[in-house]
């Protein structure tokens, strides 16, 4: 594949990975599953009356949850993954009832990976379709309009916005970019893979995922272990190459290339073309999606990644029943979606854990569901269990931390198939260097710090 093609197809399929695909403007019908029998509804404040009816967006027979996702375009392979995780398990709960007898049907519009677009359909979500609750991806666009109006939104996080206190109705299910490098940082360290002294080159995205606000933290991340960062390179999709980079990297002896880019995959081809790669390897966060390590080619080989959720076998953890609802969820509704590549994405396992959070809120309101007592729910989740994902530790506004633990493992390319696969390398972990950032609730602390919060 042309490799400035391949660099479309890659931005769409990271703003896909956060967004959607099914077809073109479209209500998509869909339905949930059932609370943590372990969580608590959190008790109303003295004085504080009960709702005596729903907010708009809840019917007598439906539940609206918007979304604005990327349904054009070549992005379909990561977009189709998320809508099956948010309508796999809606259309579960429909199935068993709904919630007090209602359906939860989801409108998806498309915003084609385009910002202002993006804020303009959950303007319209909000102010017209009156839904109850809304599902964004990546970026920034519509953190403010959705904070004024209280909606409760399922993000996918990695930047500061989605993790600051400033969003307190913004939930971000699957990771944050910081906390993912000092955890794959953590893994190689204990697998050998990375020493003291080591010279490290960071590659940084500023355009689709704009990673320059934790540039600083990064640095401290490697520094703290040792290592000497000796490059940092503004690399986005937009350049169609990593060849110039490279060629910095061999002259200054790298030893190990962090990617914090969604063209991380042009360097994998740039090294390939060099015949180059630095002494310990190369990896990161952004290389965690199967598709895209498999469109990058055999020089993938070797490339460290991480993931937020079990395999299809359920590793790193046993198989279970919550396993095997997820995959038979999937056959039913979206059957498609029963490839390995999909079922090891980070797309698809986030966004059906964050569809069971938001399910397990509505379902605590009872009769009256409302935007503020959802938000509350959700803001006292502690240890929330989504089965298929480590568990999401907390949503407070002063303490979001998402789903923080991961497992790491290098990729294997299989020439005969053209297909990257891999396997955990030991369980779940998270940083050891939460308590040298601030302990359990650094991430909103630091976004806050950058965001000019307090």
């Amino acid at each position: 594949m042309n490799r400035r093609l391949l660099a479309l197809v890659v931005a769409g399929a990271l703003v896909a990975s956060a967004c959607g695909s099914r077809g073109d403007d479209e209500e998509t019908s869909t339905g949930s599953q059932t609370t943590d029998p372990s969580a608590e509804e959190p008790a109303e404040e003295p004085g504080e009356p009960a709702p005596t009816e729903s907010d708009p967006g809840v019917t007598d027979t439906e539940i609206l949850i918007g979304a604005s996702v990327t349904l054009s375009g070549v992005t379909g392979f990561l977009g189709q993954e998320v809508v099956a995780g948010i309508d796999s398990v809606f259309q579960t709960v429909n199935e068993a009832g709904g919630i007090q007898g209602r359906d939860l049907r989801l409108i998806a519009y498309d915003d084609g990976g385009d910002s202002s677009q993006m804020l303009a359909n959950v303007r319209k979500l909000t102010e017209e379709d009156n839904v109850i609750a809304l599902v964004t991806g990546l970026g920034d666009a519509a953190l403010d309009y959705v904070t004024e109006k209280e909606v409760p939104t399922i993000s996918f996080g990695v930047t500061p916005g989605a993790f600051s206190s400033k969003y307190p109705t913004v939930y971000p299910v699957v990771g944050n970019a910081l906390l993912w490098t000092q955890e794959i940082i953590a893994g190689l360290d204990e697998n050998g893979v990375i020493e003291p002294d080591i010279k490290v080159a960071i590659p940084y995205d500023t355009g689709l995922i704009d990673i320059s606000p934790y540039l600083d933290a990064l640095k401290e991340s490697w520094e703290n272990y040792g290592a000497e960062v000796v490059s940092t390179d503004a690399l986005t999709l937009e350049t169609g190459t990593c060849e110039p980079q490279v060629l910095k990297w061999r002259e200054l002896g790298v030893d190990w290339v962090d990617f914090q880019s969604a063209a991380w995959f042009l360097c994998v081809q740039a090294a390939s073309d060099q015949n180059w790669k630095p002494a310990k390897g190369m990896g990161g966060w952004p290389a965690s999606v199967p598709t895209i390590a498999s469109l990058a080619g055999p020089f993938v080989e070797g490339v460290w990644a991480g993931s937020n959720g079990d395999q299809p076998d359920g590793a790193p953890r046993e198989l279970t029943d919550a396993h095997e609802e997820f995959q038979s969820s999937l056959e039913k509704h979206y059957p498609d979606m029963l490839d390995p590549q999909h079922l090891d994405s980070p797309a698809l396992l986030g966004y059906y854990a964050g569809s069971k959070l938001m399910v397990a809120a509505l379902e605590a309101q009872g009769e009256f569901i409302t935007r503020a007592g959802v938000n509350e729910w959700i803001q006292g989740v502690e240890d929330f269990e989504t089965g298929i994902t480590p568990s999401i530790k907390s949503m407070a506004p002063d303490c979001k931390t998402g789903s923080e633990e991961v497992w790491i493992g290098p990729w294997e390319y299989d020439e005969a198939t053209k297909i990257a696969s891999r396997k955990p390398v030991g369980g779940y972990f998270t940083s050891p260097q939460k308590e040298d950032f601030g302990g359990k609730c650094f991430l909103t602390t630091l976004s806050d710090e950058i965001l000019g919060v307090g």
